[in-house]
């Protein structure tokens, strides 16, 4: 099976590789993912506030694979990580310790300096749905300020962790939403990223992952050996199109999340697509993964690892099916059922006496609501 697959797809992709113009390439990447690939989603944002340094010692305390985390390039340069591109009124403070309001404050639009006048460590617990579904059991921590990737690494570095790796994702937008307007070149972006990742001699700890593929094209000129994902996305519920249907089935001619590709030159198969731009990982929403889509990428020497899977239920099951590693807002959950099943999952990295970002592992109270239709992984 894995052989046929391998001859069909190789055929298929070629094909559009000579009419768009791509090259056709097999990464040779070099980030060691090792057995199964355990991943802190945004640090594990059901425990500690969200993409900070102190999710980022949650994670190696708890003993993760893998930190993963979202970037944006702010007004003077920096990586500043956040998920969102315009401050998330549910979790940002400002100066006056109120919540801001939703829209204005646009992190690609200010310095990093003012940046850090924000505070994002104490969830709103009127925020409703998404308090229930990761406020409840997340430490509140006042006082807590945004980040750079250059603290990030550094941090690893205190904690003494030369084995925790990153998957960053650029969060970059294409078409028409939230973060449309004041996108960045991604090509810029990319070489941003690129540097710090350098000056820290992180090639092979970090996997740059994106919705938009041509921040992957432009990171596989700059160095073919970084590991690559490819995320894709396909839940219309979630809001409109293109905002959660990255591979614009729908919308016809090429996609402007794909790197210019059409998906329906694949017949709508992500995998091939992800291929051909040369990504090391697929990285789809879990309930969009099948068998046949697994076997598929593992026949073409690619790894799937999907986002963001929060119930022993759905690990479970994802195991059973032969994925290679999961995104979790829960790590501390995939680890149990990782270990019970007698999978290897990494040492916990003791924190240094009196480092501030140690916060130990408990959790802060009652577990989180699942939320329907899958909405605990949005947002």
């Amino acid at each position: 099976m894995k052989s046929y697959w391998k001859r069909m797809l190789l055929a298929g992709t070629t094909a559009v590789a000579l009419a768009t113009g791509l090259s056709l390439t097999i990464a040779q990447a070099k980030a060691d993912i090792g057995a199964f690939d355990l991943e802190a989603h945004r640090g594990g944002r059901d425990a500690r506030p969200e993409n900070t340094l102190y999710s980022e010692a949650y994670g190696m305390q708890v003993g993760v694979t893998t930190i993963e985390l979202d970037m944006q390039l702010t007004k003077d340069g920096q990586l500043c990580i956040s998920h969102n591109p315009v401050m998330n009124p549910i979790i940002t403070k400002g100066p006056d310790g109120k919540y801001v309001p939703a829209g204005r404050y646009d992190l690609r639009t200010m310095t990093m300096d003012e940046i850090r006048k924000f505070e994002i460590g104490v969830m709103d617990p009127k925020a409703g749905d998404y308090y229930e579904g990761h406020g409840k059991t997340q430490l509140a921590i006042p006082g807590v300020h945004f980040n750079t990737l250059e603290e990030e690494f550094e941090l690893a570095k205190t904690y003494g962790n030369d084995k925790i790796l990153w998957n960053i994702e650029t969060k970059s937008y294409p078409a028409p939403t939230e973060g449309f307007i004041n996108n960045p070149d991604p090509a810029t972006f990319v070489k941003k990223v690129y540097e710090v990742v350098k000056k820290y001699h992180m090639e092979n700890r970090i996997m740059l992952q994106s919705f938009d593929w041509r921040t992957l094209v432009e990171m596989k000129k700059l160095d073919p050996n970084i590991t690559l994902v490819a995320l894709s996305n396909e839940q219309p519920s979630w809001g409109p199109d293109p905002y959660n249907t990255t591979l614009e089935l729908s919308r016809p001619g090429p996609s402007r999340w794909l790197a210019g590709l059409d998906i329906h030159d694949f017949q709508g198969d992500f995998v091939a697509a992800a291929h051909l731009v040369g990504a090391d990982v697929v990285s789809p929403y879990y309930p969009e993964l099948s068998l046949q889509l697994i076997e598929e990428a593992h026949a073409l020497g690619m790894k799937v690892i999907p986002w963001t899977v929060n119930s022993k239920k759905a690990m479970n099951t994802l195991l059973d099916m032969g994925v290679d590693g999961m995104i979790s807002d829960k790590p501390a959950l995939l680890r149990e059922v990782l270990t019970t099943r007698g999978i290897a999952v990494p040492r916990p990295t003791p924190a240094p006496k009196g480092n501030k970002y140690d916060t130990g592992t408990a959790l802060a109270g009652e577990a989180t609501k699942e939320l329907a239709n899958g909405m605990d992984a949005a947002t």
